[in-house]
């Protein structure tokens, strides 16, 4: 297929640094990529009900979906999402099947996630404790980087470096 973008997947709790690492790639690399947040389809549900999967069992496929469509037709996508467990992993491996993806584990430790936590105060406190567990079940990376232990400038170059060898 001409002009199949390539999809950067970062992976990673609450709090983890994901936003801040896609934001950044948008604006430091030479390729243009859109960003493609879990919390924007969430941020789709009406008001009144609450975005959860109880409400909405496969609004992460459908996220899948629409990330392999944008790549398609030619756009470089950086995703921000937590894998809570298998299901929502095979679902992006298998839709993206064919497209050219680098999967990136975006790993904090928790004292650090509960004080973002608590900075950021928009999400309910425990969250990231609750995905840590699930988040990194049986997935398979192509790289690992640590935004606690390194600069988002290191991080940066280590997910744009695996993109560039892969």
């Amino acid at each position: 297929m001409k002009n199949v973008g390539h999809v950067i997947v970062l992976n990673g709790t609450s709090s983890s640094g994901k936003t801040t690492l896609a934001r950044e790639i948008q604006s430091t690399s030479d390729d243009v990529y859109l960003y493609c947040a879990l919390d924007a389809f969430w941020d789709m549900t009406p008001f009144h009900i609450p975005a959860g999967s109880k409400n909405f069992p496969t609004m992460k496929l459908a996220m899948a979906k629409s990330v392999k469509a944008l790549a398609e037709t030619g756009h470089n996508v950086v995703v921000d999402i937590v894998f809570c467990g298998q299901k929502t992993y095979q679902e992006f491996i298998t839709v993206l099947e064919g497209i050219h993806m680098t999967l990136v584990k975006v790993e904090c430790p928790l004292a650090e996630l509960e004080a973002r936590e608590l900075a950021r105060g928009d999400r309910a406190i425990g969250l990231a404790k609750r995905q840590l567990d699930p988040v990194h079940q049986d997935v398979l990376y192509d790289i690992t980087v640590n935004t606690f232990e390194n600069s988002t400038e290191l991080c940066i170059e280590l997910i744009m470096s695996a993109v560039l060898n892969k």
